[in-house]
C-alpha cells in the first residue's frame, strides 16, 4: 500500500516546477506592486503595467485603454508591439492609431460588440484563441489594422482594470502570446489569475495616481484663484501674480537649457517645476491683507481718491475771495488799475503755490528742503468755511471727533489751506495733507511703506502654516524671499545671495522685471524695455541681483520673448545687451 508521502515522492519534478513558477510569479507581482506604488508619472505608470503584463504572458503586443471621466468611453493610452517595432503613447504624437471606444450607443445601450468595451462593461476577462474565428465580437477594426500593417492579430487576452472599490479604471489587452520558439499560440488559461492580479494592482495604482493628480489640480486651482483674487484687488496691479510665474518659468528653463555656462549642472524635476509654479503664484499672497488705499496710492494725497481736488477747491475759494476783495475795493473808490494789478499778482501767487502742491503730490522727484519749507508756509494760508463740517459723516468718523471738535466744526470758521488734523491719524495711518505732501520721494509714508514691505512677512507666515509634502517644502522660501537682495539690502530678513537658492534668485528678477514693465501701475508710466534692462543692470552692478541669472536673462532672449508676448508694442525698443555682459 502506497503512503501519501511516497506518492508525493513519485512526482517530484512536476510539483517542484509548479511551485517554483508560482513563487516566481508571486515575487514578480510583489516587485511590480512596489514599483507601481512608487511611480508618480502617469505615462511611466502605464508603460510599466503593459510591459509587466507582456512579460508574464510573453505577448507580442498589447495596449491599454482607460475610462474617461464621465465613464462614457474607453480612451487609448499606450500601444506596444515587437513584430511591428511599435511603441506609441497617446498625446505624444499627432496621429492617434485608435479613436475612443464608446461604451454606449446613441440610445444609451451597452456596447458589447467590441471586446474591450465588453470587458469594461461586464468586468469579465476574455481569452480568445483566434480573433478571426471568434463569434460575438466585432473585430473589423483589428482586421483593418492588420490589412494596413501586414500584421496578423490572432490570440487575445483582455482583462478589466478594476479597483478594490469596484471602480472600472480601464482595460488591458494583450495580443499574440508566443511560445519559446516565437510561434503565436493561445494565452494559457493558467496565466489568467496572474494577469487578473496584475490588473488589480494596476487599477489601484492608476486610481491612486488619479487621486494624487486630482489633489494636485485642486491645490493648483486654489493657488491660482488666490493669485487672481490678489490681482483683482487692485486694477493697478492686475495680472502681476499671473505674469511673475511666466517670467520665472522662462528664466528657470533658460537655466536648465544652459549646458555650457554656470548653470550646466542645474536641472529641475517635475515636482520642482511644480514647486516653482506654486511659489510664483503665491509670492504676493500676503497682499490680501494690505489696505486698498495703500495698494492704490498713486499720489501722496491718494486715499481712495486723490485729495488734490479738495485742495484745488480751496485754492479756488482763495482766488474768489481775492476777486471779491478786488471788487469791494473798486466799489469803495480805490484806484481800479491798482486793484487789478494787486488781484493779478495774487492770482499768480496762488497759481504758483498750487502748482508746487500739485507737483509735490505726484512724487516722482526728490523733494528738497526748500520745497518742504515752502509747503509748510502754504499750509498756513487760511480760508473761511461757512458750512457745517459735521454733517454727512460716517459713524466711525464721528467717533474720532471730540465734543469740542463737533461744536467748533458746526459753526463757520477759519481753516488752514493744508490740514493735518488729529482725526486724520487712524488705524496706524497718518492721512494729514501736509504730512503726506512732505514725503521726500515716492508716494508712500513710512508707515505705508512698512505695510507694503510687511506683505512679504504675511506671505511667509501664511505659507509656513500649510502642511506641504516633503517635495514642496521650499515653497515658503521661494515665494517669500522675492524682495531679498544678493547684498543683504532687501527685506524682510536681509539675507544675502549665499543664503538663497537659484529659484529664489529667479523669483527676485521675475518680480522686479514684471513690476518695471507693467503698464497698469498708477504711480508710473510704462517703461521702455531698454529702461527696464538698464535698471536691472544697475541693480546687478550694485550687487542686488544675481549676475549669472541677469546675463542669462539677456543672452537667452528671455527678456525679449516675454516683452513680445506681454508688453505694448511701443515698449519693445532695441536693447544692446552686450553693454551689460561683464563675465565674458
Amino acid at each position: 500500500m502506497t503512503r501519501e508521502g511516497d506518492g508525493a515522492k513519485d512526482l517530484p519534478k512536476e510539483g517542484t516546477e509548479t511551485r517554483e513558477t508560482d513563487a516566481n510569479y508571486l515575487a514578480q507581482l510583489v516587485d511590480l506592486g512596489i514599483a507601481l506604488s512608487a511611480e508618480q508619472g502617469r505615462e511611466e505608470l502605464n508603460q510599466k503595467i503593459l510591459m509587466a503584463a507582456r512579460k508574464f504572458t510573453n505577448a507580442d503586443g498589447g495596449s491599454l485603454y482607460l475610462v474617461n471621466k464621465d465613464e462614457s468611453e474607453l480612451h487609448f493610452r499606450i500601444l506596444m508591439n515587437d513584430t511591428l517595432n511599435t511603441f506609441f503613447v497617446s498625446g505624444r504624437e499627432n496621429e492617434k492609431p485608435f479613436p475612443p471606444l464608446p461604451l454606449y450607443d446613441v440610445e444609451g445601450r451597452p456596447n458589447y460588440r467590441n471586446i474591450a468595451t465588453y470587458v469594461a462593461l461586464t468586468g469579465k476577462p476574455i481569452n480568445i484563441e483566434d480573433a478571426y474565428c471568434a463569434d460575438g465580437f466585432d473585430f473589423s477594426g483589428t482586421r483593418a489594422f492588420d490589412a494596413k500593417t501586414g500584421y496578423r492579430s490572432k490570440s487575445f487576452l483582455t482583462v478589466p482594470l478594476k479597483s478594490t472599490r469596484g471602480a472600472m479604471m480601464g482595460v488591458l489587452q494583450l495580443i499574440n502570446a508566443r511560445d519559446e520558439a516565437g510561434q503565436v499560440i493561445a494565452f494559457d488559461k493558467s496565466i489568467e489569475p496572474i494577469i487578473a492580479a496584475l490588473a488589480s494592482q494596476a487599477a489601484v495604482a492608476i486610481e491612486n495616481s488619479r487621486l494624487l493628480l486630482a489633489q494636485r489640480d485642486l491645490m493648483e486651482s486654489f493657488v491660482r484663484v488666490l493669485g487672481h483674487a490678489i490681482d483683482a484687488k487692485s486694477p493697478h496691479t492686475a495680472d502681476h501674480c499671473s505674469r511673475v510665474p511666466v517670467i520665472a518659468r522662462m528664466l528657470a528653463q533658460a537655466a536648465v537649457d544652459d549646458k555650457l555656462g554656470p548653470f550646466s549642472n542645474f536641472y529641475l524635476t517635475d515636482m520642482e517645476w511644480y514647486e516653482l509654479d506654486l511659489a510664483a503664484w503665491l509670492h504676493d499672497c500676503g497682499k490680501i491683507v494690505t489696505p486698498d488705499h495703500v495698494m492704490e496710492k498713486a499720489t501722496k494725497l491718494e486715499t481712495i481718491h486723490n485729495r488734490i481736488h479738495e485742495i484745488r477747491t480751496r485754492f479756488e475759494v482763495l482766488r474768489r475771495d481775492a476777486e471779491i476783495d478786488m471788487l469791494k475795493r473798486k466799489l469803495a473808490g480805490e484806484d481800479a488799475d491798482a486793484c487789478d494789478a494787486d488781484f493779478k499778482q495774487k492770482v499768480a501767487e496762488l497759481e504758483n503755490q498750487f502748482s508746487m502742491v500739485a507737483d509735490a503730490n505726484i512724487g516722482d522727484t526728490e523733494l528738497d528742503t526748500d520745497t518742504i519749507y515752502a509747503l509748510h508756509d502754504i499750509a498756513e494760508l487760511t480760508w473761511v468755511r461757512h458750512f457745517d463740517r459735521t454733517v454727512g459723516l460716517s459713524w466711525s468718523e464721528n467717533q474720532r471727533l471730540t465734543d469740542a471738535d463737533l461744536v467748533s466744526l458746526r459753526e463757520a470758521g477759519t481753516e488752514t489751506l493744508l490740514m493735518d488734523r488729529e482725526d486724520q491719524v487712524y488705524l496706524g495711518f497718518n492721512r494729514g495733507e501736509l504730512y503726506n505732501l512732505s514725503i521726500p520721494h515716492g508716494t508712500l509714508t513710512s508707515e505705508e511703506r512698512q505695510v507694503i514691505n510687511d506683505h512679504v512677512v504675511v506671505t511667509q507666515d501664511m505659507l509656513a502654516q500649510l502642511p506641504y509634502p516633503r517635495e514642496l517644502q521650499r515653497i515658503p522660501a521661494i515665494a517669500g524671499n522675492h524682495h531679498e537682495k544678493m547684498d543683504g539690502s532687501g527685506y524682510p530678513h536681509g539675507i544675502t545671495g549665499d543664503d538663497m537658492g537659484i529659484l529664489e534668485k529667479v523669483m527676485v528678477i521675475a518680480d522686479i522685471f514684471e513690476a518695471l514693465t507693467a503698464v497698469d501701475r498708477p504711480y508710473k508710466r510704462p517703461k521702455l524695455l531698454s529702461e527696464c534692462i538698464s535698471i536691472l543692470g544697475d541693480m546687478r552692478d550694485k550687487g542686488q541681483i544675481d549676475n549669472d541669472l541677469f546675463e542669462l536673462f539677456l543672452v537667452s532672449g528671455t527678456y525679449l520673448e516675454y516683452g513680445k508676448k506681454f508688453l505694448k508694442p511701443g515698449q519693445c525698443d532695441e536693447v544692446d545687451i552686450e553693454q551689460f555682459i561683464i563675465s565674458r
